[in-house]
């Protein structure tokens, strides 16, 4: 028979028990507070580098996000998303987030390291953890590289359409409608076989086509006629386009308040597609998808802007020399809009919509001159500040230079060019942070 220890020794071994708890428990919690864990410092370059270490997330910012929220889908904590936001802030607020753009987060040991947010298409945002568990971020301007080349485009159906079968990029469309918008009807002059050609900075980004810079020259080919326009610098400074003559391509009114147009109810006698009953149209209807913006046709003074049953949200500016301008079924204006407030020509002022009588988004857009109603496209719009007669001769020599690449066709010059104003968003998904050797420090 075996014999139970006594009660003295059971005592005991309970207290040893507990005390080889109590120990473990110890060890445990000092090396949870007391040992530094391993990180990894981050020298943000931009490359495209495999990080094998790194587990890489593209998130997509949505409509009405904000930068925490997003972080969050991630697995980031609430809290180290607003230390994250706090620490990035005397370097870029990024409660200026924009839908659309794709955030790229790479995480190490389930650790935040690094983000890449593209700001525009010229600069992204680069954030680091570093090793004091801090955020340090800066502004990079994205290292294209620039070659001034020549696009040419065949018009055989719309530009448009032309653009993209010609192997350029669609952003160069509306660059290239706007310079030619004062002196070609893109709805009623353009025929099939109508050619434009643009000497242009191009950027690459990887070796790939990324997007433009500035249009320095043009050339369309409109029926055979013939229209150039240059790119120029005056001597205050500013800069505009000029037909080789000197005069400004600018006119006193735009020839459409849209970007993208296809007319739907032309101006004159027409049967009202709800009313049902035949009355004068004094106006051009323009369709294009809800939220386009609408520009002001020309620089001027809001009179009104209001809403009723026929015109919807709709906007009145008055103009110089007696004209004025309307524009109707608004589906929202632009902010800080109101009655008295000056726009100048090109100026959003509203977007689509198909408020009041309207079948469908469109903006009726009706130009008036002494009270009385014109036809916008029968306009006559006389150019505005032409060059002066001193600086002709600088410009014309500058012309030749410039446009003399126009001839040789589409290609790539072997000149660089300078970084270019942009037009819109390069996508930074591929860019990769580059990995530092342990105990560096992130930095310029």
């Amino acid at each position: 028979m075996i014999s139970r220890p006594s009660l003295k020794t059971r005592h005991k071994i309970r207290r040893a028990i507990f005390l080889f708890v109590i120990t473990g428990l110890g060890i445990i919690l000092a090396r949870h507070f007391f040992t530094r864990p391993r990180t990894v410092a981050v020298v943000p370059v931009y490359k495209d580098l495999k990080l094998v270490e790194a587990v890489e997330l593209k998130l997509r910012i949505a409509a009405g996000d904000h930068f925490a929220a997003v972080l969050e889908r991630a697995g980031v904590t609430t809290r180290e998303a607003a230390r994250l936001i706090s620490d990035i802030r005397p370097v870029y607020n990024l409660a200026k987030i924009r839908s659309g753009r794709l955030l790229t987060i790479f995480f190490e040991d389930d650790r935040l390291r690094n983000f890449i947010y593209p700001i525009d298409h010229d600069n992204y945002l680069e954030g680091w953890n570093n090793d004091q568990g801090a955020f340090s971020g800066r502004v990079m301007a994205v290292p294209y590289q620039v070659r001034r080349g020549v696009a040419r485009i065949t018009i055989e159906n719309s530009l448009y359409e032309s653009t993209e079968a010609s192997g350029e990029k669609l952003e160069l469309f509306e660059p290239l409608s706007r310079i030619f918008e004062y002196d070609v009807d893109f709805n009623r002059d353009v025929q099939p076989g109508d050619t434009i050609s643009a000497v242009v900075d191009k950027k690459y980004l990887n070796g790939k086509l990324a997007g433009y810079g500035d249009i320095l020259a043009a050339e369309m080919v409109n029926n055979g006629r013939k229209i150039r326009i240059v790119r120029y610098r005056s001597a205050d400074g500013s800069i505009g386009y000029y037909l080789p003559d000197g005069r400004s391509t600018r006119r006193q009114f735009l020839r459409c308040p849209l970007p993208f147009i296809r007319i739907t109810s032309r101006f004159g006698m027409r049967r009202h597609p709800l009313l049902g009953f035949s009355a004068r149209h004094n106006g051009i209807d323009f369709a294009a998808p809800f939220g386009t913006p609408v520009r002001a046709t020309a620089s001027g003074v809001v009179t009104i802007r209001g809403c009723d049953h026929g015109r919807g949200n709709f906007v009145i500016l008055r103009h110089a020399n007696g004209f004025a301008s309307h524009y109707y079924h608004l589906q929202r204006f632009a902010a800080g809009l109101h009655a008295g407030r000056r726009v100048e020509q090109g100026q959003v002022i509203g977007t689509v919509g198909s408020t009041g009588l309207s079948t469908g988004p469109h903006v009726h857009y009706g130009l008036l001159k002494n009270g009385r109603f014109l036809n916008p496209l029968s306009l006559q719009s006389p150019s505005i500040a032409p060059l002066p007669k001193t600086m002709m001769v600088d410009f014309r020599n500058y012309c030749e230079q410039v446009c003399r690449p126009l001839a040789r066709g589409p290609q790539t010059l072997g000149v660089p060019a300078s970084a270019a104003e942009s037009i819109p968003q390069t996508d930074l998904s591929t860019v990769r942070p580059e990995r530092a050797d342990l105990g560096g420090q992130g930095r310029d």
